[in-house]
């Protein structure tokens, strides 16, 4: 699986943090903002990538977007995205209200030690392995004679082949959300009627 680390933090130091040197050790494509909102545009027009989030709290004043603002927007389009809170600021001195109610994916100190910060981190990656749309991805790879085949037909008339079913899934479009649901509806359905059986 490909995967994108994407860094919103408007402290150019925090470019020495030893996390940051252990994510790119990890992972070829890490990508650090110092602009909340250049941060923001490249997660909401880059959705089709496996995307996991470093978010800082507070930026300057000057800003537009702060990190309850960013997450907002971020859920607003997508739930596949796992956005990590990354911050200085304590816990306890700080709401988090709205990013529990925008569903954060974790909180990570920036005093943390490595160890516990890739803990969390990794659980965003087994996360993302695991979402139907790297399990569509995962087939098309293996089959690839079946990205074209049409799998999915709406109540208009719309015709969506496996591969076009990635994109509507991982850009969370209607159709993607409507498909996500059926899937999961028809696969319990199957389970609790026995017609299959999931083994490992």
């Amino acid at each position: 699986m490909e995967l994108t680390i994407v860094i919103i933090d408007d402290s150019p130091a925090i470019e020495e943090h030893a996390l940051l040197y252990t994510l790119e050790d990890n992972y070829r494509n890490v990508k650090f903002f110092l602009k909340p909102e250049e941060g923001l545009d490249y997660i909401l027009n880059h959705l089709h990538l496996n995307i996991i989030v470093l978010l800082d709290i507070e930026f300057s004043p000057t800003d537009k977007e702060d990190g309850h603002s960013i997450l907002k927007k971020i859920k607003s389009k997508s739930s596949l995205v796992p956005v990590i809170l990354w911050s200085a600021i304590n816990e306890n001195e700080e709401s988090f209200s709205d990013f529990i109610n925008n569903h954060a994916f974790g909180f990570i100190h920036k005093d943390e030690t490595i160890e516990k910060s890739m803990v969390i981190i990794n659980k965003a990656v087994t996360f993302l392995e695991t979402s139907l749309d790297n399990i569509i991805e995962d087939w098309i790879i293996s089959k690839n004679e079946d990205k074209d085949k049409p799998i999915y037909l709406t109540s208009d008339g719309q015709s969506f082949s496996l591969n076009d079913i990635l994109f509507e899934v991982r850009n969370q479009t209607e159709v993607g959300k409507d498909f996500s649901r059926k899937l999961n509806s028809l696969t319990i359905d199957l389970l609790l009627r026995k017609k299959e059986t999931i083994n490992d």
